[in-house]
């Protein structure tokens, strides 16, 4: 196969791959990670990174999508600014912790964590969406929001160290995880749910991204970050035409599509690892 061939078939896919990861993280405020990390990892000529450089590419193109879909949440009001600053900073300090040790692990210590993780988490954002559904169904009970409040904000901040390390070894790891913090310690309506995750995380992802960049695949990275900004623009718009019980819905669908995957791949991992072990 001729250079010139591969080198179209090679941007194609990464531009087809950024776009789909940024439709998803703006429709559903997570999920790009999910998406982008197997799809460079996967062992085909075009693609077939090391996990180190698969998660990379993950946080540098991804930073441009929820630049992207955040000023989208901005515009329509669907941000709390206390509460992204609240999380940001810290966790912009703590993604170079997180970096740093991302670094020492191996390609299939990173894989595994990544995978092991979500499983984990995957439950938890499930039960934490019902019982936000059961809360919004409670129409007539006046709940009094003290998310602003200094004991909160404290709160918030310590969840902020927890995501930027979640994030930079996971790729964007952390924002489920935030999503589902912010569900469950504020009465937040969803679409501000999203809004103010995908721009609390947006520092410490370009921070992680950074810390990688000799890992990082440029020519690649940049055409996934093209997509990435396309598709995350489109999926932010959609998101913002639904309903919040339609939008909820689809983000518990995404819970359980990313889940099962994720156990594949964690499955795969250990078995992979065992192989080597024995070798």
């Amino acid at each position: 196969m001729s250079a010139g061939k591969l080198f179209i078939e090679r941007s194609v896919y990464a531009f087809a791959v950024g776009t789909i990861s940024g439709g998803v993280v703006g429709l559903c405020g997570w999920g790009g990670a999910q998406v982008m990390i197997p799809s460079m990892t996967f062992p085909v000529r075009f693609a077939n990174y090391s996990q180190l450089s698969a998660s990379g590419i993950s946080l540098s193109s991804l930073s441009m999508s929820t630049l992207s879909s955040g000023y989208r949440y901005w515009q329509e009001g669907c941000i709390d600014i206390p509460i992204v600053f609240a999380l940001g900073i810290p966790a912009v300090i703590s993604a170079r912790v997180g970096s740093g040790f991302a670094k020492k692990l191996s390609s299939d210590a990173l894989s595994l964590f990544f995978n092991s993780f979500s499983i984990v988490l995957i439950p938890t954002h499930y039960y934490i969406q019902q019982r936000a559904d059961h809360r919004a169904s409670q129409q007539d009970r006046v709940i009094p929001d003290k998310s602003h409040s200094s004991e909160k904000l404290a709160q918030h901040a310590i969840m902020g160290l927890f995501s930027g390390v979640i994030s930079a070894l996971m790729g964007v790891g952390g924002l489920p995880f935030i999503m589902s913090y912010i569900t469950e310690a504020t009465h937040l309506p969803h679409h501000h749910v999203q809004g103010t995750t995908v721009c609390a995380l947006v520092p410490s992802i370009i921070v992680s991204a950074v810390s990688r960049m000799k890992a990082i695949p440029v020519g690649t990275a940049g055409l996934v970050a093209a997509g990435a900004m396309v598709g995350s623009q489109g999926g932010a718009s959609v998101s913002l035409s639904l309903s919040e019980e339609r939008l909820r819905q689809i983000y518990m669908l995404s819970l359980v599509v990313f889940g099962g995957r994720s156990m594949i791949g964690a499955i795969r991992n250990i078995r992979d690892m065992m192989a080597k072990k024995n070798m």
